[in-house]
């Protein structure tokens, strides 16, 4: 049984994207941004090109990017190599390119924490598409994390199947429910189950006493008001994530 932390001591600051209202999200800049802060992880999304390469963007699309409709998985690396990654945000970062996942992996699992989304279009079921990045991602994170920093490594995802499938592959990792829709009322969740994370609205006294029931840390997104946080600090959330990683800092410190 994993032990739970709950309201025992202060909570992880994680950001959000990085720190992504003050550079694009998921880019070196907004990592680097948030980095200059004093939290203790950086969250971002993982998803797969045409040719199976892992690499950081949230959206199913490129419409943010170039305003294309053409799903990330779709295209070939050197596709979206080529392409500006930090004009839509500001232009400051017109210079701003795709970060890969193994790049990320390099520059940052020595630094700090590592919240890693995978990201599968399906709820309930699992593609070839999602087993193959899944396998990718787990293989790079073998290949390049020391093992000593392996505890730092958490793997997220809103579908339970890619988790599973991923714990049975390799289980020296945490591993992260994001809850939504009716799993949010399930009654229990899977034992290999690390963390539950959820929206800050979603969360309650009651489901912090589920979740430590189950022996599982409580991860929230994206608390970027004072209340939000007040909330997320009394009900004794393990994990807060936030978009401004310098004001929530700031404001615990406080």
């Amino acid at each position: 049984m994993k032990k739970s932390t709950t309201g025992s001591k202060r909570p992880l600051i994680v950001a959000h994207r990085g720190a992504n209202t003050e550079a694009p999200e998921n880019t070196r800049s907004a990592f680097d941004a948030a980095l200059e802060y004093p939290v203790d992880g950086i969250e971002f999304d993982v998803r797969t090109t045409r040719e199976g390469i892992p690499v950081i963007h949230h959206d199913k699309t490129l419409s943010r990017i170039t305003g294309s409709r053409r799903k990330i998985e779709s295209c070939f690396f050197n596709e979206l190599s080529d392409s500006d990654w930090g004009s839509w945000f500001s232009k400051k970062f017109s210079n701003e390119r795709i970060l890969t996942f193994e790049k990320t992996i390099d520059l940052y699992c020595r630094r700090t924490r590592l919240f890693v989304e995978i990201k599968t279009d399906e709820e309930y079921s699992l593609s070839e598409t999602s087993r193959i990045l899944t396998l990718k991602v787990l293989e790079i994170i073998k290949k390049k994390v020391p093992h000593k920093y392996a505890g730092s490594v958490y793997i997220l995802c809103f579908n339970p199947k890619l988790l599973e499938f991923a714990y049975n592959k390799a289980q020296a990792y945490k591993y992260v429910f994001n809850l939504s829709g009716a799993f949010l009322n399930q009654a229990s969740y899977p034992s290999y189950v690390n963390g539950l994370c959820l929206p800050i609205g979603n969360l309650s006294g009651s489901f912090m006493d589920k979740a430590k029931t189950g022996g599982h840390s409580v991860l929230t997104y994206s608390c970027n008001t004072s209340e939000q946080a007040d909330k997320a600090l009394s009900l004794g959330a393990n994990v807060i994530m936030t978009d401004k990683p310098g004001w929530l800092c700031d404001y615990i410190k406080k």
